[in-house]
């Protein structure tokens, strides 16, 4: 079943016949739902309450080690959750920007052993 393609900045895609863009391949269909995950707060989509990362929860917090390795357990817990990524290898790394931001990388294998590679920078507010 093929997936509305949704563009990064959350809008549906219309292909060059003037129709609603379908996800062609898995790893665009992999990184749609990682950043839908990673972009909205549980509570965001009324039919879909568990869906979301809760990142806002850093906001305040310092640029330090610790603080990395909460996200990356927000971000993991959020791309378990439901069970879409199940078997799938899934790494997160967590890269200071500055003093207040933080990116994270996540690292997804897909079926070919080839990683798809997203990324997500959360503001500190520090």
């Amino acid at each position: 079943m093929s997936d509305f393609y949704i563009s990064l900045s959350g809008d549906l895609v219309v292909n060059g016949s003037g129709d609603i863009g379908l996800v062609e391949s898995m790893s665009d269909k992999d990184v749609q739902h990682v950043y839908m995950r990673l972009m909205t707060e549980p509570g965001d989509f009324f039919i879909y309450p568990q869906l979301g990362t809760q990142l806002s929860m850093l906001y305040g917090m310092p640029q330090t080690l610790e603080t990395g390795d909460f996200g990356k357990r927000l971000i993991r817990a959020a791309l378990e959750r439901e069970g879409v990524f199940k078997n799938r290898q899934i790494t997160i790394e967590a890269v200071p920007v500055s003093a207040d931001s933080i990116r994270f990388d996540v690292y997804l294998m897909g079926n070919l052993n080839e990683p798809t590679i997203l990324s997500i920078t959360q503001d500190l507010g520090a």
